[in-house]
């Protein structure tokens, strides 16, 4: 392994056509038994962070045995969403082609750094047919902390212990649509890669600290020249 490359998933690669929005209310009133009062906002976060930003809003205390309920009912209802998101998303320009290119270069692993947890990553990878070159096992969830700059440290762990290798933090590569993502690449010395396919704007990654700023995944050439660099 000479590059771990570390995708963010909504927004970046897919477009989930809002049914996550729909999916974490339907998982929150499994839980607590009514609606949240209202709702953070999810882009760049964790669904731990969601859940709990979400609790304290409602006055509930955000204790490690609700959350764990919390993720088992948001994985059943990923699952049973699928339709929906068969539906309305889709991935996003350029997506496959940028995945199935780096599957070619030699000593390239690519896993994932999403706020999803595991589940809706598979969910959501699987139903666009892009997941095939990554490597879940080593990927950083949210169900594993809320706090995104965590997820990448242990995908990088994760990654050189699967791989047994030890690889220089500025070989890895962090790639998202938000300043939560290049925040969390920095923290870790990453690479951070900003796509401006989601709600911030090429100058506002930028301005995050991303080391390059797409404005799609849609041009496979220029993307595996920001990674590979």
């Amino acid at each position: 392994m000479r590059r771990l490359v570390l995708w963010d998933i909504d927004r970046t690669l897919i477009d989930g056509g809002k049914v996550g929005r729909e999916v974490f209310v339907a998982a929150y009133q499994a839980v607590v038994g009514s609606e949240p009062p209202r709702l953070p906002e999810f882009g760049g976060r964790t669904d731990h962070w969601i859940f709990t930003t979400a609790l304290e809003w409602h006055g509930r205390e955000a204790h490690p045995e609700i959350v764990a309920e919390f993720f088992t009912h948001l994985a059943e209802h990923t699952r049973a969403h699928r339709p929906q998101l068969l539906a309305r998303g889709g991935a996003l320009a350029g997506a496959a082609q940028a995945l199935a290119a780096l599957a070619g270069e030699t000593g390239v692993v690519q896993s994932v750094v999403t706020g999803n947890i595991r589940e809706a990553a598979y969910e959501k990878l699987s139903a666009f047919d892009l997941l095939g070159p990554i490597d879940l096992e080593v990927g950083g969830y949210g169900c594993d902390d809320g706090v995104r700059s965590v997820l990448v440290r242990l995908a990088h762990e994760r990654a050189q212990a699967k791989y047994t290798a030890v690889l220089p933090a500025r070989q890895v590569v962090v790639i998202g649509d938000t300043p939560h993502d290049i925040e969390a690449a920095r923290a870790n010395g990453a690479l951070a890669i900003g796509v401006a396919t989601g709600s911030c704007t090429a100058d506002e990654l930028a301005e995050a600290g991303a080391d390059t700023v797409l404005p799609s995944l849609a041009e496979t050439g220029a993307v595996l020249r920001a990674i590979l660099a």
